[in-house]
């Protein structure tokens, strides 16, 4: 290892990153480092944060529908969420229905997507609507899954978090067809990832990635997050999908002249660690982005559930060197307000065995110093004690709360009146600053 530590060889990289994007850096970064967590004074232990309540000055707190009666409010702080996937609703109706669910189980964030492969499930300028919604790409389908499911979730007092996926951007063996506005891939099919040999991704029956470092795509995907906190009423951005598809991915003719040119800056940068620092400033570049129009909604971001494999335990997927996403650089520069980690597997016996869950949620609490993190479980890990099982671990170790997989796993098992009358039996409200503006009811 050279002589410069670990924080000097990452700054370097990032220099070398925006000079490469032809950006100009302040000694502050203040687009990165402004805003913590804590920036109104909320815990940032893992237990608790604050609370997003009068977002642009004048909406009304979302929960004011709440009872408190004299004194201490009888409220757990604790975020409990629940990913509810784009193929999980086709009508108002169901959207309507499974906010409503939601709420009656104890949740208080839902993760809504809305964007899987470069389409909207919203009113769109940037991007067509989905086909999945009208079975043709780009055709309006008369209402808006997104205002549809914020005006359920504030109606029952829980938060609505917009969901999508960065990189995906397409999902089939055919290129995406004609639409307005043109779907990206159409009007930039150069944009895909290119594999070692230099070709572009091939349409596939999986998803089709685009290069996250592509400086168009970054101006691009900067405006689907911008028209999203314009004009919708979010408590929160989502990000998923950060990330390549693979480690030997992205050498396209602008990625090689992009990295040429940051290793001409930076002598000792790897070809990964370039990779690596541009996923962390497109994923910067959205939190100050949304920021800039609604400065007190939550960007969270989940991310791979095994940062290395430290342990030894082999065959398994490293979210650092398989996808190049820095997951712990994301909480350590505070690209983000909040980390996901998805911690799939269940916690084995003894302790400590491969992708053991307790194991896992150790690794990921040593960031709790620097963001919440919110424990990404997987509801098909095993039977419902497994579930409970997992929550108390996470609360053990002071998470900021819980992200259950998915909505519809769950409804599938039938274990929204079991978690009701289990691990949210308590009522709890998603950040400390809630209880200062919740009135009494008569």
């Amino acid at each position: 290892m050279s002589g410069r530590s670990i924080f000097e060889n990452a700054a370097a990289s990032l220099l070398a990153v925006a000079a490469a994007l032809g950006i100009c850096c302040s000694g502050s970064r203040p687009d990165i480092e402004r805003a913590p967590l804590d920036r109104d004074g909320g815990s940032v232990d893992g237990s608790s944060v604050e609370f997003v309540g009068s977002y642009d000055g004048g909406t009304q707190t979302h929960v004011d529908n709440l009872r408190v009666s004299g004194g201490e409010a009888p409220y757990d702080i604790e975020a409990r969420a629940v990913w509810v996937c784009r193929t999980s609703y086709n009508s108002p109706d169901d959207v309507r229905r499974i906010v409503s669910t939601a709420a009656g189980a104890g949740f208080n964030v839902v993760y809504f997507q809305v964007r899987g492969v470069a389409d909207a499930y919203y009113h769109s300028s940037v991007e067509p609507w989905a086909a999945a919604l009208t079975g043709k790409l780009g055709v309006d389908p008369g209402w808006d899954p997104l205002q549809t499911a914020i005006d359920a979730a504030h109606r029952t007092g829980i938060e609505l978090h917009a969901w999508i996926n960065v990189c995906t951007a397409w999902k089939g063996r055919l290129p995406p067809g004609r639409s307005q506005p043109p779907h990206i891939l159409r009007a930039h099919p150069e944009w895909r990832v290119a594999g070692p040999d230099g070709r572009p991704m091939p349409y596939c029956r999986g998803y089709v990635f685009i290069n996250p470092a592509n400086p168009g795509f970054v101006k691009h995907i900067k405006a689907v997050v911008a028209e999203l906190c314009s004009f919708y009423d979010l408590d929160g951005l989502h990000l998923d999908y950060a990330r390549y598809p693979a480690a030997d991915t992205s050498r396209d003719r602008s990625s090689n002249r992009l990295y040429s040119r940051a290793r001409r800056i930076n002598l000792s940068l790897t070809r990964a660690d370039w990779q690596r620092a541009m996923l962390t400033h497109l994923v910067a570049s959205l939190r100050a982005e949304a920021h800039i129009i609604r400065p007190r909604l939550m960007v969270s971001a989940a991310v791979t559930g095994i940062y290395k494999d430290d342990w030894g335990w082999g065959r398994v997927t490293q979210g650092f060197s398989d996808f190049h996403q820095d997951s712990h650089a994301w909480a350590e520069q505070r690209a983000v307000d909040l980390l996901v980690p998805m911690i799939y597997w269940r916690p084995t016996s003894p302790p400590g065995k491969r992708a053991d869950f307790l194991t896992l949620v150790e690794d990921f609490a040593t960031l709790s110093k620097d963001v919440g993190i919110i424990a990404g479980i997987n509801v098909a890990a095993g039977d419902f004690t497994v579930l409970e099982e997992e929550i108390r671990i996470a609360r053990s170790h002071a998470y900021a709360g819980v992200s259950l997989f998915s909505y519809t796993l769950l409804d599938k098992r039938g274990w929204f009146n079991r978690l009701a009358k289990g691990p949210f039996r308590n009522k709890a409200l998603v950040r400390e600053k809630a209880l200062a503006t919740v009135v009494t009811l008569p």
